[in-house]
C-alpha cells in the first residue's frame, strides 16, 4: 500500500455521507456536536486471548503440512491473514498475490490446484477449530481484561459515541471472542472491519469509517478514535488519518505506545472517566 493509495482512501471515507440525528443547535452551541466513531481493538486491549490462537492455527497446520509446524511468526498486532500467509510461506508454501498456492500436491494427503485458494482455506478450517473448541479461551485463563466492561458502558452513555471494532482477528473468531468474553453486542461488530481480507491496519480503519457511513453515521477518519495496545494499532490509525488512545495492557509500553504517535496513552481501561476524558482529548474539536 503506498501513501497515493492511502490518500485516496481517506478521501473517499471522507466524501459527504447521509446525515445522522443530533442535537438541534441551541442560543448556546452555535452547531451541533459531532459523533465520535471510537474503534476498539480487540486482543490485550478489551481482553485477553492467552494464547488461544496459536493453540487453534497449529493442529490446523499440522493436519495440513503431514508435520509439526514451527510456529515463528509475529502474532502482535497483524491480521489473521498475514499471520497465516506468513507461516504457510515459512513452511514452504508458494502464494500468489490472489492467495492462491502454485504447489499442486501438499504433503498430508491434502491436494490442491493452482485456482484453489489456500489462504482464505485455512482461515476458515482455523476458524472452524475455534468454533468448536471456544471454551478453551477461558479455559486457557482468557477472558476480559480488567475494566473493559464498565470502558464499554461508560461510553455507550454518550449518544454521540459510536463503538465499532477494527481488529486483526478473523469475523468469526473475532465475534466468539466477543461472545465467550461476555460483550453482548458492544463494540457493535456492523461498525468494524476484520482481518479476514486485509494485511494492512489502516486499511481496516478506512473499512470501519465506511460501514459507519453506510449506517448513516456521519464520520469521516478524522472523528475515528482508534483504542488499541500496540504499536501497529497507533500506525494504523495515524496512516488512515484518525485518532488513536493507547493503552498499555499488552507487550508494548506506555513509552513506545507515545513514540509511535499515540494522542493519549493509559495505563488500562479501569478508570472509565479517564478513557471519557481521553476520547474527548483525542478527537478532533469544531
Amino acid at each position: 500500500m503506498t501513501r497515493a493509495d492511502l490518500a485516496a482512501l481517506r478521501r473517499a471515507a471522507a466524501a459527504p455521507g447521509p446525515p445522522t440525528a443530533a442535537p438541534a443547535p441551541t442560543a448556546a452551541t452555535a452547531s451541533p456536536p459531532a459523533p465520535v466513531l471510537v474503534l476498539w481493538d480487540l486482543d490485550l486491549t478489551l481482553l485477553n486471548p492467552a494464547g488461544f490462537g496459536t493453540r487453534m492455527i497449529t493442529p490446523v497446520l499440522a493436519e495440513l503440512l503431514g508435520r509439526e509446524p514451527v510456529m515463528g511468526a509475529s502474532f502482535a498486532g497483524r491480521t489473521d491473514r498475514a499471520i497465516l500467509t506468513d507461516l504457510l510461506v515459512r513452511h514452504g508454501m508458494e502464494i500468489d498475490d490472489d492467495n492462491a498456492t502454485t504447489d499442486t500436491t501438499l504433503t498430508g494427503g491434502v491436494e490442491l490446484t493452482g485456482a484453489d485458494r489456500l489462504v482464505p482455506a485455512v482461515m476458515d478450517a482455523v476458524a472452524e477449530r475455534c468454533e468448536t473448541f471456544a471454551d478453551d479461551l477461558l479455559d486457557g485463563g482468557g477472558g476480559p481484561l480488567p475494566g473493559a466492561h464498565d470502558a464499554v458502558r461508560a461510553l455507550a452513555a454518550d449518544p454521540l459515541v459510536h463503538q465499532g471494532i477494527v481488529t486483526g482477528n478473523m469475523r468469526r473468531t473475532a465475534l466468539l471472542k466477543l461472545r465467550v468474553c461476555g460483550f453482548d453486542g458492544l463494540p457493535d461488530p456492523s461498525l468494524g472491519a476484520f482481518g479476514d481480507h486485509r494485511s494492512d491496519r489502516a486499511h481496516l480503519i478506512l473499512d470501519a469509517v465506511a460501514a459507519a457511513r453506510a449506517r448513516g453515521i456521519d464520520v469521516s477518519p478524522a472523528q475515528a478514535v482508534v483504542v488499541g495496545d500496540h504499536v501497529h494499532d497507533v500506525r494504523g490509525a495515524l496512516d488512515a488519518g484518525a485518532r488513536c488512545i493507547g493503552v498499555a495492557t499488552g507487550r508494548v509500553s506506555a513509552d513506545d505506545l507515545h513514540s509511535a504517535g499515540a494522542h493519549v496513552v493509559l495505563p488500562d481501561l479501569t478508570d472509565p472517566d479517564a478513557l471519557i476524558a481521553a476520547i474527548r482529548a483525542a478527537a478532533p474539536r469544531h
